[in-house]
């Protein structure tokens, strides 16, 4: 795994690259100044040692966050084979059902009961829904559009077919 850093953000971790240094470059620059011309220069609790200490600390820091990403994406994936299995299950158990009612034609409460589950959403697409929302997918209201796209002159003339309010088509100058 691999911090990736940058300006905007906190540092993010990649899969499959060679790990790098979590310091930022300018921020390793300073260490070095301060480990070579200042040497013998201390500050109020700024020098040499206290840059690299906590320098250290961060590349600790970033070595824990690589192992908690690491548990998450192994406790997500037994997660999703765990909800696969029990939508697999769920769903040979309203199959099995189903031969059950079949065979008891008297008990219309199990057959009516059957027959809604069987109305809703099946068991898998039901499941790959609720992945799709925890991938980060979003959800609910669109943006509202910007007003200033309806501002402009001969705003609201037309539906956008290039008919005018009349019912006239515009004439294209060109």
């Amino acid at each position: 795994m691999t911090l990736v850093t940058s300006e905007a953000g906190p540092p993010v971790v990649v899969a499959g690259l060679p790990p790098e240094d979590p310091v930022p470059t300018e921020v390793s620059g300073v260490i070095e100044l301060f480990a070579t011309q200042l040497a013998k220069v201390a500050f109020p609790e700024i020098d040499a040692a206290t840059l690299r200490r906590q320098a250290d600390e961060l590349r600790a820091e970033a070595k824990a966050v690589a192992r908690a990403r690491e548990a998450l994406d192994a406790a997500l994936a037994s997660f999703a084979a765990r909800r696969g299995a029990l939508c697999d299950t769920a769903a040979r158990a309203i199959a099995y059902a189903r031969i059950y009612s079949q065979a008891h034609p008297d008990r219309a409460a199990l057959a009516t009961a059957i027959a809604a589950l069987s109305e809703t959403k099946p068991v898998a697409v039901a499941s790959a829904s609720a992945s799709a929302t925890a991938t980060g997918k979003r959800r609910g209201r669109p943006a509202r559009r910007s007003a200033e796209l309806f501002d402009g002159p001969g705003a609201g003339d037309d539906g956008g077919d290039g008919a005018t309010a009349s019912g006239a088509a515009t004439a294209d100058p060109a």
